[in-house]
Order: C-alpha cells, then sequence, then structure tokens
C-alpha cells in the first residue's frame, strides 16, 4: 500500500483557493460565492485603478513605466484566473483522475520518490510565498515611508476616503496576491507530479526481470512469465496515464503560461527600468524584492517543464537498462512500445508556441534584458 498521497503536493493551494473561493466546486453555497466575488472584484477592482491611473500618465513615459510594472502582472494574473475559470471542469477532472489506481498502486520501495517531491513542493512553494508577503509588506509601507497617500496612486483627490481607499487596495492586493501565487503553484505542482510519476515509471521498468535462475518446470516458468507479462502491462498502462495527465495540464494551463511568458518579459523590463531611474527609498526595495518573485515565478515553470522532458527521455533509458533479454516475446513487445512512444518527450507548451524548459527561461531572460 503507498504511504505518501500525492495531493499533498498542492495541499496548501488547495487550502487557500477554498479560501478565497476560487477552487472550483460543483455546488457551492452562498457564503463559498461571495468568497468568489470577493476575489474577483479585487482583481478587476484594482485593475481598474491601475488603467485609470494609466490613462492619466500616458504622456509622461517615467510615470506610464511604473504604472505599467504592475498593471502588466495584473493582466497575467486575469488571464490566468479567465482561464482557470473557464478550464475548472477539465481542472477537477484531471485532478480526480490522480486518484485512479494505476498512479497509487506502484511499489512501496518506489514511494520516497513521491516522499522526497512532496517535500520540495511544498518548501518551493513556502519560499515563494515568503517573497510575496515581503512584497506585499513594503507595498503596505512605502507609502507611509516616502510620504505618498496611495500603493497605486489615483489621480483625483479622495480627501477623507483616501485612508479608506488605501485599506481596499492593501487587502485587493493581499487576496489578488494570494489567489496568483496559488495559481502559479498549483500548476507547477502538478508539472511535478509528472515528473515524480515519470521517475517512478523508469525504475519500475529497469527493476522488471525474469528470475536469473535458469528455470526447467515449464509451469513455473510460465507463471514467471504471465507475471512479467503483466507487469509490463501495467508500465505501459502507467505510462499512457502520465501522457493523458501531461496533456490535460497543457489543456488547463497553456493559454495562462502563454500570458505569463508575455507579461514577464514587459515586466522584467519595466521593473528593470522603474529601479534605475527613481532614487533610492522605500520603493526601490519593494521594486527589487518584485523583480525577484516575478524572476523566481518564471523560474519554477521552466525548471518543472524541464524536469517533464528529461524525466520522460530517461523512460527510453530505462527500457534499455531492463533486463530485456530475459523477456518472453510478448513482454519485449511492449517494452518496444513504450521505447518507441519515449523517442519523442514529453512537454508542456504555451499554445504550442514555446516548451518549458531551462532553455526557454534563459531566453525569455535574456531577450528582457535585450529589449531593456
Amino acid at each position: 500500500m503507498v504511504i505518501s498521497n500525492s495531493a499533498d503536493a498542492f495541499r496548501v493551494q488547495y487550502k487557500m483557493l477554498v479560501l478565497t473561493g476560487l477552487w472550483p466546486k460543483e455546488n457551492p453555497n452562498i457564503v463559498y460565492r461571495l468568497r468568489t466575488l470577493i476575489s474577483w472584484i479585487s482583481a478587476f477592482g484594482l485593475f481598474g485603478v491601475l488603467l485609470i491611473q494609466l490613462i492619466n500618465d500616458i504622456k509622461d513615459f517615467t510615470k506610464l513605466s511604473e504604472t505599467l510594472y504592475i498593471m502588466v502582472s495584473y493582466v497575467g494574473f486575469i488571464i490566468k484566473l479567465l482561464t482557470f475559470t473557464y478550464q475548472r471542469k477539465e481542472f477537477l477532472k484531471m485532478i480526480h483522475y490522480l486518484k485512479d489506481p494505476i498512479f497509487v498502486t506502484y511499489p512501496e520501495d518506489l514511494d520516497h520518490y513521491m516522499t522526497k517531491y512532496i517535500k520540495q513542493s511544498v518548501l518551493l512553494a513556502s519560499t515563494f510565498q515568503l517573497v510575496i508577503v515581503g512584497g506585499l509588506i513594503f507595498f503596505a509601507l512605502f507609502p507611509i515611508l516616502d510620504n505618498k497617500p496611495l500603493p497605486m496612486p489615483l489621480p483625483y483627490d479622495l480627501g477623507k476616503y483616501t485612508t479608506l481607499m488605501y485599506c481596499l487596495q492593501v487587502i485587493g492586493e493581499s487576496i489578488s496576491a494570494i489567489n496568483h501565487i496559488c495559481l502559479d503553484v498549483m500548476c507547477t505542482s502538478l508539472m511535478g507530479l509528472a515528473a515524480t510519476y515519470l521517475n517512478i515509471l523508469s525504475e519500475r521498468i529497469m527493476h522488471l526481470k525474469e528470475k536469473d535462475a535458469v528455470v526447467e518446470d515449464v509451469v513455473i516458468f510460465n507463471e514467471i512469465s504471465e507475471s512479467t507479462n503483466e507487469q509490463m502491462r501495467n508500465c505501459v498502462k502507467h505510462h499512457l496515464a502520465i501522457i493523458n495527465m501531461v496533456d490535460s495540464i497543457e489543456d488547463v494551463f497553456t493559454i495562462a503560461l502563454f500570458g505569463q511568458f508575455l507579461t514577464s518579459v514587459m515586466v522584467l523590463c519595466n521593473t528593470i527600468f522603474n529601479i534605475i531611474v527613481i532614487t533610492v527609498s522605500t520603493q526601490t526595495i519593494m521594486l527589487s524584492d518584485y523583480m525577484v518573485a516575478i524572476v523566481i515565478q518564471l523560474f519554477m515553470y521552466c525548471w518543472y517543464g524541464n524536469e517533464i522532458i528529461a524525466k520522460s527521455l530517461q523512460i527510453r533509458d530505462a527500457c534499455y537498462m531492463a533486463k530485456w533479454y530475459a523477456f518472453d516475446k510478448k513482454t519485449c513487445k511492449y517494452l518496444f512500445i513504450i521505447m518507441e512512444r519515449s523517442k519523442r518527450p514529453l512537454r508542456i507548451t504555451t499554445m504550442k508556441i514555446y516548451a518549458l524548459s531551462l532553455t526557454a527561461f534563459a531566453t525569455v531572460s535574456t531577450f528582457s534584458l535585450t529589449c531593456y
């Protein structure tokens, strides 16, 4: 019986998205719908504030850049939010699919791969959250320390309502940041989970072998061959299930990933520009923290995308390393099927334009600096 529960890899994201009302539910109650509404109002309300300021600063490039570095991120977040909501049924289907016996019936001695991944996933999510929390603290404090009325300026004098608007902006930004983090880490957690299953499958194939000793008893030999054949059939089914899982991840998140790559370039350019042109202040620290968060955000996607590519190619190597010469013809046919399919690595792409990989991360980072 498998000890680890794969859902633990995204349990933090699940709890936070339920708290903010964004986790898809088939029959949500009124309170849950209200939390969902608050999340949507927070996202689009702050986007509206930024849009008003953008229109006001359209002729001042420096001020325009200060507004854009946050606004572009909000565009990316809203794209993710809309995509996640539109694909909610497909998302829930994928989550339920992970409970299929094909994913939870691997040998116990391979469970350490899942345990290790769950710890890494939780650690990565926690680290990313700390960076974002730091950014939120600076977001709330820099208007006070820099003698500015609001974190997100408005071209109007709100008078006695300035404090109310300040509170609404801080609360709205906190809710939106939490949702943004959770959507990002939810996607990367599923990608990492797929890579872990590929790792487990590789080990299953490599250690799939018949007894080294020569078996003269025909009955015993046939029993061993049938057992090996059944295990190899299960490996084929497991491989197909992982392929379906990767395809589902791409179907649900591909538009959001495209938006992430597109906005990351613009955000990095604008943030670097603002760090250079503005005088040293609390805002400089906030911008630096913000840039680190964007880089980590992009790196997470590319790292796990690269892991899926590498681990899927590892399946082919595992087939070569298996004791294939001791298999019967029927088992060898199943092994050959897996080998042929593994020649084409699994990938998560941004609308079939770019595959998530470390190469893509280097390209986007270099392109951002070049554009700047």
